[in-house]
């Protein structure tokens, strides 16, 4: 964590006050005794080493780190740091290039990339391993992973006399075809993290940001105050990485390539989106993860069907057919006896009602079982084992029931969460729902590899040794079938 305490001014301002900017990771945190700056302003500062501009909008609540009383706290999106003047406005523009860290990314390439040696003369050497790059995206932007070597020569915390360093950094980089700004940068990291997400099973920070600016001798390096964790919640200190480079290269780009255009597909935006926001490092209740998986199932069915696109035609037409001359002779007499007036008020509202119902003809429980039988029946090949979840604890025998019915118990506990509903029958208890967001989360994670180009196979032969879902996707294993040895 980084603590920056000086004087600090915002940017059009004269009047210098004392302020705290506080980083740790991807958490910015900024105080300032200067209480003004209500809506989007800027604040320029420096803790005698270097120089920070931050982009705020608004007050925020305080958080922990601060140390600094009778402060405001302001709600920090970006942080700059340079050694050089900074472009006066609250955009961050020209950017050439980016470059960051994903500490697990290491863990995903599963090299050395120093290791230790001796010498003809037999002394130790540090050894630096070369690696070509590995392209993830060829242009539009440019996006690759490359290998940065440090030393500690100019390091002034390391006595050269009786110490070395060597890092071999793995690092991502993205290389716009024309200068961009922050927003796009943002946007580009964030989906660059969430494939990793999916591909590692676990994500935490996004760090060292440098930026190389049009028309700037100097890099600039940028802080970002925005959680891109994903999975932290359940991993544990044996976990592996769900992937490896090894067993993906030859396929790496083109599964990297369909995600960057999934990424940016409105149609699918929204339940990406919802679906990693259920997975940062926030805690939430059980029934809410629930909620949400099934509410992005449905979604997702909903797209890929084009009911909805459907319905809002169907709208426009049973209107139209309803002024038609026998249209008005067959709803004349039924608008009557409802005491309408035929108007197209009224025509408009019936010619809601049925499309509404076309899409009612699928019901929830259906949607959950038609994505089901596209993914290996994953869903219902837990059924019984939820079943036995029934009464807790378990007794020595149990007698699975027999009208026990997964899918629809799944949607009556959706409904009864977020509904609010009164009866709370069929409703999954606490035990069964644990195990039942693990069941729906596989069906997601299959879902989201077929958008990066991946056969359903391939999707299966991952999530079937995943650890932490492997006791729900165990089921899908193949007699015989064991994993790849490295």
């Amino acid at each position: 964590m980084e603590r920056h305490i000086g004087l600090w001014k915002e940017e059009h301002g004269e009047k210098s006050t004392v302020a705290e900017l506080i980083i740790d990771g991807n958490h910015i945190e900024f105080y300032n005794r200067d209480a003004q700056g209500i809506n989007g302003c800027a604040f320029v500062g420096s803790d005698n080493d270097h120089r920070y501009k931050v982009f705020t909008n608004g007050l925020a609540e305080f958080g922990k780190y601060r140390t600094l009383n009778n402060v405001a706290c302001y709600k920090t999106i970006y942080v700059l740091q340079q050694n050089c003047d900074f472009k006066k406005g609250l955009e961050i523009e020209g950017i050439n290039s980016a470059s960051f860290i994903i500490p697990e990314l290491i863990d995903w390439l599963a090299v050395r990339t120093v290791d230790w040696g001796t010498n003809e003369q037999n002394e130790m050497i540090a050894i630096e391993t070369k690696f070509p790059n590995i392209i993830l995206k060829e242009s539009n932007p440019k996006i690759e992973i490359y290998f940065e070597t440090r030393s500690s020569l100019y390091n002034p915390d390391i006595d050269d006399r009786i110490a070395f360093e060597i890092r071999n950094q793995p690092r991502v980089r993205i290389i716009y075809d024309e200068p961009s700004n922050v927003g796009k940068l943002h946007s580009d990291i964030k989906g660059i993290m969430q494939f990793f997400g999916l591909m590692i099973g676990h994500i935490t920070d996004v760090l060292d940001i440098r930026l190389d600016i049009q028309d700037q001798n100097l890099k600039s390096w940028l802080y970002i105050n925005e959680d891109f964790s994903y999975n932290l919640r359940t991993i544990t200190s044996t976990d592996t990485p769900r992937t490896k480079l090894k067993k993906v290269e030859e396929n790496i780009k083109k599964y990297f390539e369909n995600w960057y255009d999934f990424y940016f597909d409105d149609k699918f935006e929204l339940i990406r989106r919802m679906y990693f926001e259920s997975n940062k490092r926030k805690d939430i209740y059980a029934h809410d993860i629930l909620v949400q998986y099934v509410r992005i199932l449905e979604g997702y069915h909903l797209r890929i069907t084009d009911d909805e696109k459907v319905a809002s035609t169907l709208d426009k037409d049973i209107k139209n057919m309803i002024f038609t001359d026998e249209g008005k002779e067959l709803f004349t007499p039924i608008f009557q006896k409802a005491g309408w007036t035929f108007t197209s008020k009224h025509a408009k509202s019936v010619a809601s009602w049925i499309s509404s119902g076309f899409l009612m003809k699928t019901t929830l429980s259906k949607r959950l079982e038609l994505l089901d039988a596209e993914y290996f029946n994953i869903i219902i090949k837990n059924a019984d084992e939820i079943a036995k979840l029934e009464k807790i604890p378990i007794p020595n025998e149990v007698e699975i029931p027999k009208d026990f019915n997964y899918y629809q118990r799944i949607a009556d506990t959706r409904n009864y969460y977020s509904h609010y509903k009164a009866d709370a029958k069929n409703v999954l208890n606490f035990t069964q729902i644990c195990n039942t967001i693990n069941v729906l989360k596989a069906l997601l994670i299959m879902i989201l590899y077929t958008h990066m180009g991946m056969s359903k196979n391939d999707a299966r032969k991952i999530i079937i040794w995943d650890d932490e879902l492997h006791f729900q996707t165990m089921s899908l294993r193949e007699e015989g079938e064991l994993p790849d040895i490295e």
